[in-house]
């Protein structure tokens, strides 16, 4: 089973991604990250725009943010993609590549 948080970046505080619309997008994420084995994906609502949720696969955190309107407005049919897109930027920090990506 993989865990799926939110996190307020300022406090680290969990909060619930409860916007109807979001269940179909959270079920997506989980088959994603089952799929790609990682066993937790952690989105980090930031501070100064609390529509940017930075992504967090397993232990690292990315260089990679998703807008919350993924959620809220159910864009369950591009958040696979967006969900390759962040693998893509854990692959490029474990290479060395993440001071190119700023």
């Amino acid at each position: 089973m993989v865990e799926i948080k939110f996190r307020q970046e300022h406090s680290g505080d969990e909060y619930q991604m409860t916007h109807p619309k979001a269940a179909r997008v959270l079920k997506d994420i989980e088959a994603w990250a089952q799929g790609n084995s990682f066993s937790s994906v952690t989105f980090w609502q930031d501070e100064q725009d609390p529509h940017k949720l930075w992504v967090q696969l397993g232990d690292d955190r990315l260089n990679y943010w998703i807008h919350d309107s993924t959620f809220t407005e159910g864009k369950h049919e591009t958040v696979e993609m967006q969900m390759d897109y962040a693998r893509g930027a854990q692959r490029r920090s474990a290479a060395g590549y993440e001071k190119f990506d700023k």
